[in-house]
């Protein structure tokens, strides 16, 4: 990393994760740009600390890295937690411990090659129920199709005799021809959920498309919820189908107001969201996907029903069939997006829906 090659130099800079190049003595002599960004410090405040104070109480680690500094070893993707020292807090990375060897090929020092895991370990949380929806989606539609045969058969045999039967029993096929329909209602919305989504591609402008939601969500409850947008006047439009955009944020608003039966505030917020990307002198961070952020003050969540929260059929409305939340992450997912709901009993709930922008050619 010296400033006799800048080419170099440059290079480094550029990666996307963390390099840190540590001495003999297991201190830092220097880091690039992500890894300041990622432990969100400067680089002044690196120089010549142990390695070790970047990652406190892992004395696995620790033995790698002597291992490393003493006999050459080098370790691939060792699991660990960062911590940053500012805030007192922690987060997962992946690390790569690598010697550097001098001209007699003896240990000089390490590089660790140091991955920030946050975001993936969130998207693959988030991703878990979607797996399970299309799981669900294919074992629905052979159900539903092997119960609306004889539910037919079931349904119109109940109506035969009714016709032929006295009318004092005319109450108990009418039981029977009731719970038909309402199965049958129910088969209907398992086969549209499991079908596949047919997306309308056109051009998306965000604020647009809550604001349309919002006029009349305001009208019906402005005696008791406040409604507060902050939006980022700077983000551009996506790609996306916009009937079923609409129907997501539809349903989440709706969902966060009436979380709210005794009134509250209910904020949307828009802005880019972006990981740690190539930066230089020309390019600032690329902007990978916009995020919509609904906040709530109501009643929040507990932690058993956050375990059901995308889970069809499953819901604590009485009037609810359970398929407003599997079918927005659903459609979310079809659009390359993912959905984040943060809540505690009590507390209110966040929902963060991430959408994808196109990227723009470097």
């Amino acid at each position: 990393m010296g400033d006799s090659n800048p080419v170099f130099k440059n290079i480094i800079a550029s990666i996307v994760d963390g390099i840190i190049l540590i001495s003999r003595e297991g201190t830092i002599l220097q880091v690039n740009l992500a890894t300041e960004e990622m432990f969100q410090q400067s680089r002044d405040h690196f120089l010549d600390k142990p390695a070790v104070d970047l990652f406190p109480h892992q004395p696995q680690l620790q033995q790698k890295i002597d291992d490393t500094l003493e006999n050459g070893v080098a370790y691939h993707q060792i699991e660990g937690q960062g911590h940053r020292r500012a805030h007192q807090v922690t987060f997962p990375v992946s690390i790569t411990i690598s010697p550097y060897l001098n001209d007699h090929n003896q240990p000089e020092g390490a590089v660790l090659y140091v991955r920030d895991c946050t975001l993936s370990q969130e998207l693959e949380e988030i991703s878990r129920p979607f797996d399970a929806i299309s799981h669900l989606g294919t074992l629905s539609l052979g159900m539903a199709h092997e119960i609306k045969n004889p539910l037919v058969s079931i349904s119109g045999s109940a109506q035969l005799l009714r016709r032929k039967l006295p009318e004092e029993h005319h109450k108990f096929l009418d039981v029977v021809i009731k719970e038909s329909e309402r199965i049958n209602r129910m088969v209907d919305r398992m086969l549209h959920f499991a079908r596949p989504l047919e997306l309308d591609i056109d051009t998306i402008n965000i604020h647009q498309t809550l604001e349309e939601i919002l006029i009349l969500e305001k009208q019906s409850h402005e005696a008791s919820i406040h409604f507060e947008t902050i939006y980022d006047p700077s983000l551009p439009s996506i790609q996306g189908d916009g009937d079923r955009l609409k129907q997501v944020f539809l349903n989440l608003i709706q969902n966060a107001l009436e979380a709210m039966p005794e009134g509250g505030t209910l904020k949307l917020l828009t802005r880019y969201h972006s990981d740690y990307m190539v930066r230089s002198q020309g390019r600032p961070h690329r902007r990978q996907a916009i995020l919509v952020e609904i906040v709530d003050t109501g009643l929040g969540i507990t932690q058993e029903n956050m375990k059901h929260l995308f889970t069809p059929f499953h819901t604590t409305k009485s009037q609810g069939n359970g398929l407003g939340l599997p079918l927005s992450l659903k459609i979310v997912e079809n659009h390359n997006g993912k959905i984040k709901v943060s809540s505690e009993a009590g507390a209110g709930t966040t929902v963060q829906v991430y959408l994808p922008v196109k990227q723009e050619n470097p």
